[in-house]
């Protein structure tokens, strides 16, 4: 079987004469001369080896093969209109995504991990929100909560993103101020750890939160009715290592924000107490949320992110 090749020209040729009734109004409606456009007529009735219209009838007078030439052409060309439409139209945000996060070190990988999921999806508008989103009357403005502290609500759901350790860090000369714990702890724990007591006579480099929101606090000084000798608040999480390297106070950070900084071999890192303090990362959504889909296909790329922030997980120095 032997096919003929049309091109959009030749449609919109047909459709040029059906309009106008003869060839030299076509060729002007078509932004062509008379003779290129009946060059192209001939080009045409070459390929179906038929003419398109009788010729000397005004107007043009379709044959059978221009007839059926014109039904294809006004159902092809509405329909190739309408999709060049679609892919040179700007493009819309047609969802916008809200996202908070409550855990204050989070921030700086969970941005590229949402920027890239927003150029994947270009209908799809990510905003970081601030404001207490754990605070009920506040939940229904953000549609993912980054948080490491769970709430029992039935109407949302949690999904973990991957658990880790609270730690201090410290320069290496400062560890010999801290002291050690009784005797009946073994020594190899005893030099991985810090106890509540050492921080009354070390300066505390934090976050600034107000003291009921530090973990450092509400896990671990709180019981034992402790205090810092001072606190020195730091927004940023790079600068607050860097102090620590300097030796001009004890930063308490989680372990996988330790473990990406290229300042290993000046500082140490000690777990608090005997038996640590752990948390777990979540992300929280409203189970009836209209972007449900496009959470639970972000979900996964920020665990992976997690997962990666955990490699290598490098053990607390025993030094």
């Amino acid at each position: 079987m032997n096919f003929i090749m049309f091109e959009i020209k030749h449609l919109k040729t047909i459709q040029a004469l059906n309009a106008t009734g003869n060839i030299k109004k076509s060729a002007e409606q078509l932004f062509t001369s008379q003779s290129a456009l009946s060059h192209q007529i001939k080009d045409l009735e070459q390929k179906i080896d038929q003419p398109l219209f009788i010729r000397n009838t005004s107007p043009i007078e379709f044959t059978t093969a221009g007839e059926i030439l014109l039904t294809l052409a006004s159902t092809v060309l509405p329909e190739i209109e309408k999709t060049a439409k679609k892919l040179t139209a700007p493009k819309t945000i047609i969802s916008q995504l809200k996202l908070a996060i409550a855990c204050h070190a989070c921030f700086q990988w969970l941005l590229p991990i949402t920027s890239t999921f927003s150029e994947r999806h270009n209908a799809l508008n990510i905003e970081y929100v601030d404001n207490n989103f754990l605070d009920k009357s506040n939940q229904s403005l953000v549609d993912i909560l980054f948080t490491d502290y769970k709430v029992d609500d039935s109407d949302y759901t949690y999904i973990e993103i991957g658990r880790f350790e609270v730690i201090a860090v410290m320069a290496k000369e400062q560890q010999t101020k801290v002291q050690q714990p009784n005797e009946s702890t073994e020594s190899t724990e005893n030099e991985a750890m810090i106890q509540a007591n050492d921080f009354q006579h070390l300066t505390l480099l934090t976050y600034p939160l107000p003291v009921e929101k530090l973990d450092i606090f509400t896990l671990f000084l709180n019981a034992e009715n402790i205090q810092p000798k001072a606190i020195k608040q730091i927004k940023n999480s790079h600068v607050m290592l860097q102090m620590a390297a300097a030796n001009m106070g004890v930063a308490v950070l989680p372990d996988w924000l330790v473990n990406s900084i290229s300042l290993q071999s000046l500082v140490t890192r000690k777990r608090l107490g005997i038996k640590g303090v752990f948390k777990t990362l979540y992300a929280r959504y409203d189970k009836h949320n209209p972007l449900k889909d496009a959470i639970e296909q972000l979900i996964p790329d920020v665990i992976a992110a997690f997962t990666q922030l955990k490699v290598p997980d490098k053990k607390i120095a025993k030094k």
